[in-house]
């Protein structure tokens, strides 16, 4: 079988065998890190639009369709190829650059105990914000990175994630109230961040700025975004594209350890766990806003919100 792979790989002796196998594995590794770096940001579907302008230009050369016409458009446009890599993906790249220099290559996402825990804080502290009818915005980073946002609007925290430090951040006399925190993991990277605006022009007039501002990052990344009503006191969560309203504790804390954790147990008569597989078209969640816009019986609106 190893004399079969030598000569596939055409290999004279078998060091020369084993560097091949090791470069193969060292941009495998690349693409693997790349793609899991825009894993949930449009970076994918614009990476596929590309890949798919890409295949048509070799199947419209003369070996195969043989459409001169389309085949010199694309060799134009192809031709600059890697300059219009550099132009649609500099955000992208230069994250993943700024990542790589800061995180360690191989990184967990910790103990079950561990997020458990960091859950057990962000639903505490969600109750205690709707109890008191103050307005929040908590976003839940997950895959797709959102340096963006805390880099370059809000302010730098990184500090440890509890339940009175998230309240403290969104009570009035505190200067960041109006702007979203961004919590990864067990750290509170950012608050007073602005995110953008959903633009959706068949939502509920009803829904203020921040359940705005959670469904336009909903629609960009994989984020979990929770959102506390400063009007009703409600509690919502924007994920995929879709707005859950009306949650409480128990039901909150569910719905996060099925985003978060997709093979935990789900209880009789809940909504199934979303797909997490990044390829797979970002579908809104079960009991979502309806398609106009409109929220589910019984729940209220927040005119209040994340300031643009």
């Amino acid at each position: 079988m190893l004399e079969v792979l030598r000569g596939i790989f055409n290999a004279s002796n078998w060091t020369e065998f084993v560097l091949v196998l090791v470069d193969i594995s060292i941009v495998f590794f690349i693409i693997y890190r790349v793609l899991l770096l825009i894993k949930g940001t449009r970076a994918v579907q614009m990476l596929i639009g590309l890949l798919a302008i890409t295949i048509a230009f070799f199947i419209s050369k003369p070996d195969f369709l043989n459409l001169p016409t389309l085949n010199w458009l694309l060799d134009t446009f192809l031709g600059s190829f890697f300059l219009i890599i550099f132009v649609i993906f500099q955000d992208d790249i230069r994250r993943v650059l700024s990542r790589m220099g800061q995180a360690p290559i191989f990184s967990g996402l910790g103990s079950r105990s561990a997020e458990t825990q960091i859950l057990e804080e962000i639903v505490a502290a969600a109750v205690k914000l709707a109890e008191e009818k103050t307005g929040a915005l908590i976003v839940l980073q997950r895959e797709a990175d959102l340096s963006s946002y805390t880099e370059r609007k809000g302010a730098q925290l990184d500090a440890r994630l509890t339940t009175d430090l998230l309240v403290s951040l969104f009570q009035k006399n505190s200067p960041l109230h109006d702007g979203a925190v961004i919590v990864n993991k067990d750290r509170i990277l950012a608050a007073g961040c602005v995110l953008p605006l959903s633009n959706k022009t068949t939502l509920n007039k009803g829904l203020g700025t921040r359940h705005r501002a959670a469904l336009g990052l909903s629609e960009e990344s994989d984020a979990a975004i929770v959102v506390v009503s400063e009007e009703t006191g409600t509690i919502s969560l924007a994920y995929k594209e879709g707005l859950t309203r009306d949650f409480d504790a128990k039901r909150l804390r569910e719905r996060l350890q099925r985003i978060f954790s997709p093979d935990t147990p789900k209880e009789p008569g809940t909504e199934p766990a979303p797909s997490t597989s990044w390829w797979r078209a970002l579908m809104p969640g079960p009991k979502a806003s309806n398609a106009d816009g409109t929220p589910p019986s019984g729940s209220g609106s927040d005119k209040g919100g994340q300031k643009s």
